[in-house]
């Protein structure tokens, strides 16, 4: 046994394309809110506590969304000069494989095996801002490897 469990690369892998296409355009959606359109509380009148817990809701979710969006950014450029292509080109700039793979100049199965490795090496790298990875296993995953 080794000091790490056993990854499950392909629902890691799953989890990091869930995370590229459905979380991070959100999050970098919200990480451009304009903070100051927010309406400051009113002194002069007794605001409802509910109010201000949406307004001060919105202002950290915004800087939570800012720091995603940041940490992702920062790890794709220090990533391996490979994966950063690949991950900024499929998921940042929202090129097709297609054009990334020219991009290589790799050939359709190793473009496949090094995209899978871009984002298991994104997946270990992020793991200390929101973890990816996943380690759980089911017969049927056992009987793949």
């Amino acid at each position: 046994m080794g000091m790490f469990p056993e990854l499950n690369k392909r629902k890691t892998i799953a989890n990091v394309k869930e995370y590229f296409e459905k979380d991070f355009p959100r999050l970098r959606a919200r990480s451009h809110m304009n903070l100051s359109s927010l309406q400051s509380p009113q002194f002069d009148s007794v605001p409802s506590h509910s109010n201000i817990n949406t307004q001060e809701n919105n202002i950290i979710s915004s800087i939570q969304a800012q720091e995603y969006v940041k940490e992702t950014y920062d790890i794709i450029n220090k990533s391996p000069r490979i994966y950063k292509i690949i991950l900024k080109n499929c998921y940042l700039l929202d090129q097709s494989n297609t054009v990334t793979m020219e991009l290589t100049g790799y050939e359709p199965s190793m473009f496949n095996v090094y995209k899978n490795r871009s984002l298991l090496h994104f997946a270990e790298m992020f793991q200390g801002i929101y973890d990816l990875s996943d380690y759980s296993y089911t017969d049927n995953d056992l009987k793949r490897v």
